[in-house]
């Protein structure tokens, strides 16, 4: 009995369908055993509980976020991506493990409040790969519960070589670890993985361009011989699309392609400034992109051409991006935004994304990402990952067309309780285990303490963010075979 729980009197919302339907769910262990109409397992030995008046949905994935970023929340109004790059420096700089692990707590729990049971995370550290700052990440995912992809974000080549727009106004900064140096340390982050319940390493070479080809190659035999996903981002801005293809003499998702990146492991965050060439190229090697568009509304990169990269054969799947380009680090939120946007074209309205693709994207697309394929849908033999929907909420009053308004009008407030490998972790809209009040003002201490400390930095970055500006605003405005901003 105690490895069993009974979710009665739902009204459940799955893939691939995405209809509602009136059941019961039988959980043992950490799986779903059972998926049945009402009543059918009133007499199993089993605790269980009453979920009428409750929407039953899979979990959230989370599938592109950075929880190093929570310090620098709100730290910007204006940034585009390359401003956002030029003060990487300083958002990644060296801090203490506890300011790791606390900003990694706070990352978890925000998403889990919003309905996600998992993320993919992606931490930036300044002086290389340091396996303890990223343990002690790991544990701060454990403590509250939500199942975790920790993957180090390195590059070997600096944003003033990768855009030579910035290295022609702004001086280059130290040179940083070498290629060796950093795939050394990402295999020791991998060996000496500690064992977190329920988090996972996965490699992140951060972008292409940032990036030799010796360390991408590198990091994706890494990934392939511990048979881990590769994360990274993709044409995220029109500046980097451009200089990108300006180093490679192609595209730079065909530059992926050449060196042999494109496969089931790779995730593409962003995935704005693709053609449809590079989107043939993606959907033949079975990667996945995940739209990220908060951030990339925030910093004014475009939007992502969702449409055609489903239509394309690409899976898809949906993320927040850090607290510094997103702010709130919200699924629900980041799964509205992606219907939304799908809608700014001259596509006819039935060719907007469609409920059960935005839903699929945000669910089984983020496991997809992640490397998972036994989470993400409510049925049997899948993880039970699931999130419970209030109802008696204003979102659903009346109740014309619920899955519809779970997209549209539902907030973080209407998610009541979070169920992770069949053990709720977000109950009655708390986080059990964990004295989020503590963590909070203990956390704003060393955040304090850690802006105090790089405040040199920050005033150099702005003052090259202010350097660079006309000669980007200038690559912004050239003719590019797409075009992802209004004009």
């Amino acid at each position: 009995m105690a490895d069993r729980l009974v979710l009665a009197g739902a009204l459940v919302l799955t893939g691939p369908a995405w209809e509602l339907q009136a059941s019961d769910v039988l959980i043992a262990g950490p799986n779903i055993e059972a998926v049945d109409s009402p009543g059918s397992f009133s007499h199993v030995d089993a605790r269980h509980e009453d979920l009428s008046g409750q929407l039953l949905i899979p979990g959230l994935v989370n599938a592109h976020t950075h929880s190093h970023a929570l310090v620098a929340r709100g730290a910007a109004r204006t940034w585009t991506l390359e401003a956002s790059l030029l003060n990487g420096g300083w958002m990644a700089a060296d801090r203490s493990a506890e300011l790791a692990e606390l900003s990694a707590v706070l990352s978890a729990a925000e998403m889990m409040a919003s309905g996600a049971t998992a993320a993919f995370d992606l931490l930036a550290q300044s002086s290389g790969p340091d396996p303890v700052g990223l343990h002690a990440a790991a544990l701060g995912y454990a403590q509250v519960g939500l199942r975790a992809r920790l993957a180090p974000m390195v590059a070997d080549r600096s944003v003033h070589e990768a855009v030579p727009a910035i290295g022609s106004c702004c001086p280059a900064p130290a040179p940083g670890p070498s290629s060796a140096a950093v795939l050394d340390a990402c295999r020791r982050f991998i060996e000496e993985f500690p064992s977190v319940p329920d988090v996972a390493p996965a490699m992140a070479p951060t972008i292409p361009s940032h990036c030799s080809t010796e360390l991408m190659v590198g990091l994706h035999e890494l990934a392939a011989r511990h048979d881990l996903p590769l994360h990274l981002h993709l044409a995220e801005s029109k500046p980097q699309a451009i200089s990108g293809a300006a180093r490679f003499g192609r595209s730079i998702t065909a530059e992926l392609a050449r060196v042999g990146l494109i496969d089931h492991r790779l995730t593409a965050a962003h995935g704005i400034w693709v053609d449809d060439q590079d989107l043939v190229l993606l959907a033949e090697g079975g990667a996945t992109v995940v739209t990220v568009p908060g951030s990339n509304l925030r910093l004014g990169s475009g939007v992502a051409p969702t449409r055609a990269i489903l239509d394309a054969g690409v899976h898809l799947a949906v993320g927040t991006d850090g607290a510094n380009s997103a702010d709130a680090l919200d699924m629900l939120d980041a799964a509205r935004l992606t219907t939304l946007l799908s809608r700014l074209t001259t596509t006819p309205a039935a060719g907007w994304l469609s409920v059960a693709e935005t839903l699929d994207a945000a669910t089984v697309g983020g496991t997809r990402a992640c490397g998972w394929r036994d989470t993400g849908r409510i049925a049997p033999g899948q993880r039970a990952d699931l999130a419970v929907v209030d109802l008696d909420g204003s979102a659903f009053c009346p109740p014309n067309d619920i899955a519809n308004q779970l997209l549209t009008a539902a907030r973080s407030a209407d998610v009541r309780s979070v169920v992770v490998g069949g053990v709720h972790r977000y109950r009655d809209r708390k986080i059990l285990g964990v004295d989020l009040a503590a963590v909070r003002s203990r956390f704003r201490e060393l955040a304090e303490e850690f802006t105090t400390g790089v405040a040199p930095r920050r005033i150099d970055a702005e003052a090259q963010v202010d350097a660079s500006a006309p000669r980007l605003a200038a690559l912004r405005a050239q003719t590019w075979p797409v075009e992802r901003l209004v004009p």
